[in-house]
C-alpha cells in the first residue's frame, strides 16, 4: 500500500505567495515560466511540423524575415535571439528549401540581405495563421480582463528583468558568460 504524501501546512493569510518566497525549485518563477514555455512550445512545434513541415526555429526565422524584409544575418540573429552560427545554418537550410532568398544590396554589394521567396511567403502566412490560432486557443483559459492584466504584468516583469540583467552585466565588468549569452 503506498504511503500518503506528507501534507504541507496551509499558508497563512499573512505569508507571501510562494512565487515571492520560493522554497523549492518548482516554486521559482523562472522555473515555472520555463516549464510553461517548454510545454507550450512543444505543442506549437508539433503543430508547425504537422501542418506546415517546418520547425519552431524555422518559423522564428521566417517570421522575422517576413516582418522585416532585407535583414542581414547578424540583425536577424539579434531579433530572433539566436546564435549567429545557428541562424546561419537555419537560413542555409531555408534557402536550400526555397523559402528564403539571399541577395546583395544594390546600394552596397558587400551586404547580403534576406527576403522570403514566394514559397516562403506562403509558408510564413500559413505558420502565422496557425500560430495565431494556437495562441488564441492557449489564451482561452483566461478572461479578457485576466489577459490584459497578464500583458501588463509581463511588460513590467520584462522591464525589471532588463534592469537586473544590466546590473549583473555591470557587476561582471560587462562580460556575459558564453553559456548565458
Amino acid at each position: 500500500m503506498p504511503r500518503p504524501k506528507p501534507v504541507s501546512p496551509a499558508p497563512l493569510a499573512s505569508d507571501p505567495p510562494a512565487l515571492k518566497r520560493p522554497a523549492h525549485i518548482e516554486e521559482f518563477l523562472l522555473y515555472r515560466i520555463h516549464n510553461l514555455s517548454r510545454l507550450a512550445t512543444q505543442g506549437v512545434g508539433m503543430m508547425f511540423r504537422r501542418e506546415i513541415g517546418i520547425s519552431r526555429r524555422d518559423w522564428r526565422i521566417l517570421a522575422f524575415v517576413g516582418r522585416y524584409p532585407d535583414l542581414n544575418l547578424t540583425r536577424l540573429a539579434e531579433l530572433a535571439a539566436l546564435d549567429t552560427v545557428v541562424t546561419s545554418r537555419c537560413v542555409a537550410q531555408l534557402v536550400k528549401r526555397g523559402l528564403i532568398a539571399n541577395s546583395r544590396l544594390p546600394s552596397n554589394k558587400r551586404i547580403t540581405v534576406l527576403t522570403l521567396t514566394e514559397a516562403g511567403k506562403v509558408a510564413y502566412e500559413r505558420a502565422r495563421a496557425s500560430g495565431q490560432k494556437y495562441n488564441v486557443e492557449f489564451m482561452a483559459c483566461l478572461s479578457d480582463e485576466e489577459a490584459g492584466v497578464l500583458d501588463a504584468l509581463l511588460t513590467r516583469m520584462e522591464q525589471r528583468a532588463q534592469e537586473l540583467t544590466r546590473r549583473e552585466i555591470e557587476k561582471s565588468g560587462g562580460v556575459v558568460p558564453e553559456d548565458d549569452a
